[in-house]
């Protein structure tokens, strides 16, 4: 007998969807195994499999990064030399990001502070119109 838990006790277990839990076997992260029945059963490797998923996801890994870590594992080999280059890469688009929003704070702390005046007719908002 096929022993595992059903697709609605897992998503309760890693509090997740349903739908994410389906997702993401139709992305081939997870597989499970069919009852007779037609219902779902995931196995503690995609327990464990969908705990990696949604930490990785918690750390800002993309699905494919994610996809491309468990394929390795799959394999038998040791993914952490990959994980790290892709942390180094992600590491690097969060600092751009956070410059990119330190920039936009800036401008919008300046446009907060501009004194509102009526529009010309031709004008929707001059103040988000005047910003540079």
């Amino acid at each position: 007998m096929l022993k595992g838990v059903t697709i609605g006790a897992l998503a309760r277990r890693m509090g997740v969807q349903t739908s994410a839990v389906r997702y993401y076997e139709r992305q081939g992260l997870i597989v499970s195994e069919r009852l007779d029945n037609g219902y779902r059963v995931y196995t503690q490797d995609a327990v464990n499999a969908l705990r990696f998923i949604c930490r990785a996801k918690a750390l800002g890994f993309s699905l494919e990064q994610i996809g491309e870590i468990l394929q390795i594992r799959r394999r038998d080999d040791q993914p952490c030399a990959r994980v790290k280059g892709l942390i180094e890469r992600n590491l690097a688009d969060v600092d751009r990001k956070i410059g990119e929003l330190s920039r936009l704070r800036r401008e919008l702390k300046v446009l907060s502070a501009v004194t509102v005046e009526p529009s010309s007719p031709a004008s929707v908002c001059a103040i988000i119109e005047a910003a540079k």
